[in-house]
């Protein structure tokens, strides 16, 4: 047993030798793998921020639907309530009156 010890010495020197390099090459590669956990970790809290920014715009924007909707329905319900043979009259007297707001606005109809 002693003989086959000594007969595997040379590859255990070998391995010990292999084990070094892979140790510097572990440690080299940890120090980059912490440099850019910390830059993903940066990363993702600026992500987070922006993600609720987002969130809390899209709640207040659904928030002033919820409220223009109900109007804006109220609106087409009167529309629909009009009769157009009542305001056939007033057809010549709104469209000089656009045509004005219009003008005095540099707004050139085609």
């Amino acid at each position: 047993m002693q003989k086959e010890l000594e007969e595997l010495q040379p590859q255990l020197v070998v391995s010990q030798e292999e084990n070094a390099k892979m140790m510097v090459v572990i440690e080299k590669e940890s120090v980059e793998v912490e440099a850019t956990s910390k830059v993903v970790r940066a990363d993702e809290a600026v992500a987070n921020e922006q993600a609720a920014e987002a969130q809390a715009l899209k709640d207040e924007c659904e928030a002033e639907l919820a409220e223009a909707i109900p109007a804006l329905e109220a609106a087409l319900a009167a529309l629909d309530t009009l009769k157009v043979s009542g305001y056939v009259d007033y057809v010549p007297c709104y469209c000089i009156c656009l045509t004005n707001f219009l003008f005095e606005y540099g707004i050139h109809a085609v």
